[in-house]
């Protein structure tokens, strides 16, 4: 090929790959297009900003070598096979029957729990909304030493983001109606989950934040605290109500106060009662007290107006590191005489349990820890925020700001939003609608027990359905029956397949009709979905520029190619908590995180889907690919020839089997480029590294649709 340009690419410690060949890459992107990307300029996603649609060009047409590997990517994150493309050419209808196989794979399953996990809104979480159905502040908690972990709130974070996107793959893969996931009552939970649900639903945080024990009220009347680690019993028996042990626990810090708090060996803080002078709670609600203890965390103790005060500090946790990994479905039943409601510190039981008994009801994806602490609410905004979250991640759409005639609800704040002012037409359906949780749940998200709240009625008022009702279970039932559901989630995969959504149409009209009839089978709609030209491009498709539909590869899917591509476990290190990764992983994690991923934000229907690439983001991708390069590459390729690992470059990295006629001209650039690197006196590794850096960066492994 015409004079090559090298630029130079210095790592922290020497100059090890200088041959990124630019002109190399930009050639791979010129053969490899077929059309032209979406226009970037219809921001709003939906078409208003583009011109007319074109007539559909023949030449514009992916062939069965493209749409193949697109689809195949898109579900897998694997190269397509020569095989593969040999049966879409004889019957480009073999595409169904691939994308079935193709979804029944364990990396489809992966693939697919991401967009779960993001498209029910369940990944925005951090350590205040972890603590806010406690009634607490974020604080630092205990963490595992061996194996070495993050923080308990951030396993917990990472329970609660994967939850319900196992719950979801389980319904999806097991063909029930897809409305399950919007009233189920059995969750994939861990025992750490089933705990902190537990808790959430014994100690209720009310809407003016004064907390209510019941199902352990009495449990912990005295607390024994030891001054000496020495002779406090292990958590395993000072939560086991059948040990002599039982609610006696060690408080760090104790030993170290002085003489005048008159510690000795400990004390019993009788919590029934505050007296002048003597030791209690900080604050004195037991409950609290235990459950920070199988977090990890030690509150104070102090002695009333004597200037003795622990501190609150980091402890042992009683939960176990495998707790947060032993997933099962669980199901979630109201306590009854012969089975009351289980209890958050009986570790053993809750691990032996696949049912949870709990008063609060908790249907679906937007009752779980996941989306209600991805979004939470106060006094002020008294759930709004929330039950337009629930409609855009139910239904994929919103409140609109348009009044309904003949509907004047009852309670609406007139001096907030009065007929005629501007807020008036979102806040007209909104308010009623938001009481569906009003009466299930406090502001905090446990068990509303306010009898004036609880006696709300509901009135949904949406998209063409009217419905009165109350609490959530009714909310869940109304969304469920919605007409807007089926094709609200085939827009959903238009997004996460094209980067934006499909146009109305005959086409989309057939995804999902055949959607409806299936039963809400969500199998049946991705194989009608990604086997249509609205998807592959290989058709035209009245009102569709097919064939056109050329992207990045975002970052979850270009980091769950590389991974399958090399055989490297998670190599960026994205569902790697960050404690645990390896030097491998951390690197790639911090090159890759400025490459977008798939993400939603509040109040926006369409989710955030980047779909063209930018000067940021190339040079990111291009420092993943550099450090992928450095560090994977013994593991990926060890013991093999040079020609083997061009191969491998070509075919699986840059996903053109030999049968591809672009194959012949991927393999010659590489090779050149490997020859003009040794003639340079590059070594022959570095020159592999830098051929390596070539494929990663190539429109097949860095964009979807080429």
């Amino acid at each position: 090929m015409p004079g090559k340009v090298f630029l130079m690419f210095f790592s922290a410690r020497s100059a090890r790959l200088p041959w990124l060949a630019a002109l190399a890459i930009a050639s791979l992107f010129a053969f490899a297009c077929t059309g032209n990307v979406k226009d970037p300029t219809d921001t709003a996603g939906d078409g208003d900003d583009l011109p007319p649609p074109r007539t559909c060009e023949p030449d514009a047409l992916l062939e069965p070598a493209s749409y193949g590997a697109k689809v195949k990517s898109l579900l897998t994150g694997g190269a397509i096979t020569r095989q593969e493309i040999a049966e879409l050419e004889a019957d480009p209808a073999a595409i169904g029957d691939l994308v079935d196989l193709w979804m029944a794979t364990p990396e489809a399953g992966e693939r697919l729990r991401g967009f779960f996990a993001t498209a029910f809104q369940q990944t925005e979480l951090d350590g205040d909304t972890f603590a806010l159905p406690l009634g607490q502040a974020a604080a630092n908690l205990g963490r595992f030493e061996n194996p070495r972990s993050d923080r308990l709130d951030v396993l917990f974070n990472q329970n609660f983001a994967e939850s319900f996107a196992r719950t979801a793959y389980e319904i999806a893969m097991s063909g029930r109606s897809w409305t399950e996931v919007l009233t189920t009552d059995t969750f994939m939970m861990t025992t750490a989950q089933m705990a902190y649900m537990a808790y959430t639903d014994d100690v209720v945080i009310d809407d003016e934040e004064s907390a209510t024990v019941r199902t352990t009220a009495g449990d912990f009347d005295r607390i024994r605290i030891v001054a000496n680690q020495a002779d406090a019993p292990p958590l395993s028996e000072a939560l086991d109500p059948t040990s002599p042990n039982f609610a006696t626990f060690w408080q760090p810090g104790l030993a170290d106060l002085p003489a005048e708090c008159n510690v000795g060996d400990g004390f019993e803080i009788d919590t029934t009662v505050l007296t002048e002078g003597e030791w209690r709670l900080q604050p004195n609600v037991p409950s609290l007290y235990v459950f920070y203890r199988v977090l990890g965390r030690a509150r104070a103790v102090q002695r009333h107006r004597a200037g003795c005060n622990t501190g609150a500090t980091v402890a042992a946790p009683g939960l176990a590191r495998g707790d947060f990994d032993d997933w099962r479905p669980v199901r979630i039943v109201k306590p009854s005489g012969d089975a009351p409601a289980s209890v958050f510190y009986e570790l053993p039981a809750l691990r032996a349990a696949n049912e949870l008994r709990i008063h609060t009801d908790r249907p679906g994806f937007f009752s779980t820890p996941g989306f209600l602490g991805t979004w939470p609410t106060n006094e002020d905004n008294s759930a709004r925020v929330t039950i337009n979250q629930i409609l855009i991640a139910a239904l994929n759409a919103s409140f609109s700001g348009v009044a309904v005639t003949d509907f004047t609800p009852e309670g609406l704040d007139t001096e907030h939003a009065g007929p005629g002012t501007e807020c008036y037409g979102c806040h007209q359906t909104l308010d009623p609608m938001r009481d569906f949780i009003r009466s299930s749940w406090t502001n905090f998200y446990g068990q509303q027990l306010s009898s004036e709240r609880q006696d709300m009625s509901a009135e949904f008022v949406f998209g063409g359905m009217r419905q009165s009702g109350s609490g959530v279970h009714d909310l869940a039932g109304v969304l469920a029956a919605h007409p807007l559901f089926a094709r609200g989630w085939a827009q959903k995969l238009c997004y996460f397949a094209n980067s934006h959504r499909c146009e109305q149409g005959a086409e989309l009209d057939r995804v999902v009709a055949a959607f409806e009839q299936s039963g809400l089978d969500f199998r049946v709609l991705v194989r009608e979905l990604f086997s249509s030209p609205l998807v592959t491009g290989a058709e035209c498709v009245d009102g569709v520029d097919s064939g056109t539909d050329a992207t990045i590869a975002r970052r979850s899917q270009f980091c769950d190619q590389m991974s399958l591509r090399l055989g490297v476990t998670d190599v960026c290190g994205l569902e790697t908590l960050p404690a645990q990764r390896s030097r491998l992983q951390g690197i790639v994690a911090d090159a890759v995180s400025s490459v977008p991923d798939d993400s939603f934000s509040r109040a926006e229907v369409e989710p955030v889907v980047i779909s063209e690439t930018s000067m940021f983001t190339r040079a990111n991708r291009e420092a993943t690919c550099i450090a992928i390069a450095e560090r994977a590459f013994e593991s990926a390729f060890a013991d093999q020839d040079t020609p083997t690992i061009l191969e491998r470059l070509v075919t699986e990295i840059m996903n053109l089997p030999p049968t591809d006629t672009r194959y012949p001209v991927a393999r010659q650039i590489l090779y050149d480029h490997v020859a003009d690197a040794t003639a340079a006196d590059a070594s022959e590794r570095v020159a592999l590294q830098s051929a390596f850096v070539v494929a990663c960066m190539s429109p097949r492994a860095a964009g979807v649709g080429f």
